[in-house]
């Protein structure tokens, strides 16, 4: 497949049609999907750790969006000392275009975005193997435990560099916008 695309920062412009990626790559019976997923990415807009340059797309030359990922900031941690990473929480690709390496693509440019904003790791929650073939592992490997009512081994990480969670831990804590019905462990 000869395909040309870029990947670049979404703009307002884009929103609709980021709407009509992620409802058509969670529609397949996908094992990530909760029904929640274009809501979620909206919310999450409106959080006031909001960053444009989290957010991206993946376009072709002629315009059209083949894929989509989102990640805002999370707090880890203890009251005593909670440390931020970033946190995919959404990432998706139309159905037609799986399987040719954009998803791939797409994890690797908000990885950088993360690592050049000086986060020192990356989490998800994923019950396919898209990101432990990509380099993530449990998160209970370096004492991070998810917040959400998750199987453990879908609480997923990646050191964006050597010793980047050296003695840190704790619990991942969402912000509120996050959730739609769901609710916090405390």
């Amino acid at each position: 497949m000869d395909l040309q695309y870029t990947i670049e920062t979404a703009v307002p412009g884009d929103h609709h049609r980021i709407d009509e990626v992620i409802a058509k790559s969670y529609g397949n019976g996908s094992e990530n999907h909760d029904g929640d997923e274009v809501a979620m990415v909206n919310r999450l807009r409106g959080f006031s750790k909001y960053r444009d340059d989290f957010e991206v797309v993946v376009k072709t030359t002629g315009g059209d969006i083949l894929g989509h990922a989102m990640m805002i900031e999370v707090m880890v941690g203890d009251n005593a000392k909670p440390f931020s990473i970033a946190s995919i929480v959404e990432l998706s690709v139309v159905p037609e275009y799986q399987g040719h390496g954009i998803g791939q693509q797409i994890l690797m440019e908000i990885e950088a975005r993360a690592r050049l904003a000086g986060y020192r790791a990356m989490s998800a929650v994923d019950f396919s193997e898209f990101f432990t073939q990509n380099g993530y592992i449990f998160a209970d490997n370096f004492n991070i435990h998810s917040t959400l009512p998750i199987n453990l081994n879908a609480n997923l990480i990646k050191l964006l560099y050597d010793g980047a969670l050296y003695n840190k831990g704790g619990k991942v804590y969402y912000p509120l916008e996050f959730f739609k019905e769901r609710q916090l462990e405390v």
